[in-house]
């Protein structure tokens, strides 16, 4: 691993970890591993190797398959926590009555038709939440953290016309 691989990945687990509410313990096994490579070149793959392990797959970790995010850890912490609430009351929701699986149904480039279940629904509302406050926060509409959200007018307005005759 090249020193600069070893800085941009270091650098960007120190900033998810240092996002309030991390595991403590866990932040500071973090930083000795982050700690002991700085000063081990020899040792950088070994100790990213158990780095990945230790937080692939926590709520906004830049450790995951796919494209790297280009949002702040935390803004991408916040993002996934907000989504795993939506997505977990919404499946809630959609099991507590058995009409809703009548009438909410996919999207026809989806597949269209009924979900499986209240998870199914939850965590496809929860996609779309998810990319709605990326969007907010790449705009500018949306500091990142959840009680930016409640100063977020974040809804268009919504012109409506009625009609004299009816």
């Amino acid at each position: 691993m090249t020193m600069d691989g070893w800085q941009a990945r270091t650098e960007e687990v120190a900033e998810f970890i240092a996002v309030d509410g991390f595991d403590a313990q866990l932040r500071q096994v973090v930083q000795f591993q982050i700690n002991f490579g700085n000063e081990n070149a020899e040792q950088q793959e070994r100790v990213w190797d158990s780095i990945k392990s230790m937080i692939r797959g926590l709520d906004g970790s830049p450790v995951r398959r796919g494209k790297k995010s280009n949002l702040p850890a935390s803004v991408n912490v916040a993002i996934a926590q907000i989504t795993s609430e939506v997505a977990s009351l919404a499946a809630d929701w959609y099991d507590a009555n058995s009409l809703l699986g009548l009438v909410l149904l996919k999207h026809a480039k989806s597949g269209g038709g009924a979900y499986d279940d209240g998870t199914e629904y939850g965590e496809a509302l929860g996609g779309k939440i998810g990319t709605r406050l990326k969007k907010m926060y790449k705009d500018g509409s949306w500091d990142g953290t959840p009680e930016g959200l409640s100063s977020t007018s974040a809804a268009p307005a919504v012109e409506t016309s009625y009609d004299e005759e009816e």
